[in-house]
């Protein structure tokens, strides 16, 4: 429910930024993505030192609220731009506990040899979420109108609480050790775990990598939006996109989630990321269908390289600090859509095929750059 209310509130924000709120959308896509670099690792650092159901409670109640001042604010006629980027920063501010939090739940949820696919499971449930928020804000914003789009992301939000609320015996390693955590070998310190990210090529080179895909993903933000509109399929026409993205991250995740991958994860990885930036190159063709096609293999892509890279990080980093692990990296990874904004911002003015050319490029240099390296690293 609180994914799905994401995926199409960030679809309602957009339409409201290229409508009554007049908001520049490079901006608002800055405001939403940068903040994480601020509240990425303190997230991190909560996650392994509270009871993470709950950090992630607070987490639904804070954004939950800050999504509700939209539809206020539109009902008292005084909503306009600098709502819309307050609410874009707090949601980046405080993105990264969810991100890192359900995949510090994981390994105390199942097996070892299940790590596969329950990551392929948990990209499962984000895809089909997405899919079903895009799509259907897709719909709701061009008959009843933005608005009560957020109003339904704010109620998710509280959806996300009382369900955590009501799931017990999720606590944090500090709380299952006691004050002595420190002294436990299930529990390193972060210069420990920063120093392995920074050393140990496999977690290095991956999340490198995946940072300038995100670069090329911060671009599309900026881009889809006015694809849609070139389209012809106005502003709301941005959430089928988004959803035609999200059915390929589905398609994926739930091929994988049926069945253990055999194939060598970081053979996969690269190859999924190169895969990647070819299909985007079919965007310089102005057509629905090809649009959507590319999308759709765009999403394919995307969905396994974070589920095989999720459990390489795994198998690297005892569970004790799995919080501060992720939310480390997916800091790292997260904070590279702003430049994609700029990127894009910057490359419209020059044409459509300078744009796709630069989202690409972001997108696959690093894999082919990377390769050999993370080919012979040994884990």
């Amino acid at each position: 429910m609180s994914a799905a209310g994401d995926a199409a509130s960030w679809v309602a924000l957009v339409a409201l930024s290229l409508s009554v709120a007049h908001a520049s959308l490079p901006i608002l896509v800055v405001l939403y993505t940068a903040p994480v670099a601020v509240g990425g690792l303190a997230a991190g650092w909560a996650l392994d030192r509270f009871d993470r159901r709950r950090v992630m409670i607070g987490d639904s109640v804070l954004r939950g609220a800050a999504f509700a001042s939209v539809p206020l604010a539109a009902a008292f006629g005084r909503l306009d731009a600098g709502q819309l980027y307050a609410v874009a920063a707090v949601y980046g501010l405080l993105k990264m506990i969810g991100l890192a939090g359900f995949p510090a739940l994981i390994p105390s949820l199942v097996s070892g040899t299940q790590i596969d696919q329950a990551n392929a499971l948990e990209g499962v449930t984000y895809g089909l979420a997405s899919l079903a928020g895009a799509g259907l804000a897709g719909l709701a914003v061009a008959t009843a109108g933005p608005v009560p789009v957020v109003a339904f992301d704010a109620a998710s939000y509280l959806v996300m609480a009382l369900s955590l609320w009501s799931v017990h015996g999720l606590s944090s390693p500090a709380r299952r050790h006691g004050p002595s955590r420190a002294a436990e070998p299930d529990a390193p310190h972060f210069r420990a775990i920063l120093h392995l990210a920074v050393t140990n090529p496999v977690l290095r080179d991956t999340t490198i990598m995946f940072a300038l895909f995100n670069v090329g993903e911060g671009a599309l933000l900026v881009f889809l939006p006015h694809r849609a509109v070139e389209l012809g399929l106005g502003s709301g026409g941005y959430g089928f996109l988004v959803a035609a993205t999200t059915a390929g991250q589905l398609l994926a995740a739930a091929l994988l989630a049926r069945q253990a991958w055999k194939a060598s994860l970081r053979a996969s990885i690269i190859v999924a990321q190169i895969t990647a930036a070819l299909v985007v190159v079919l965007l310089v063709i102005h057509s629905i269908a090809v649009t959507v096609v590319a999308l759709v293999a765009l999403g394919m892509c995307a969905a396994p390289m974070t589920a095989w890279a999720q459990s390489l990080r795994m198998r690297l980093v005892p569970p004790g600090g799995h919080g501060r692990l992720f939310a480390l990296l997916r800091t790292t990874m997260q904070a590279t859509p702003p430049a994609g904004a700029a990127l894009a911002a910057l490359a419209l003015t020059h044409g459509t095929l300078a744009t796709v050319a630069a989202v690409a490029a972001a997108m696959g240099l690093p894999a082919v750059i990377f390769a050999h390296d993370l080919m012979s690293a040994a884990t």
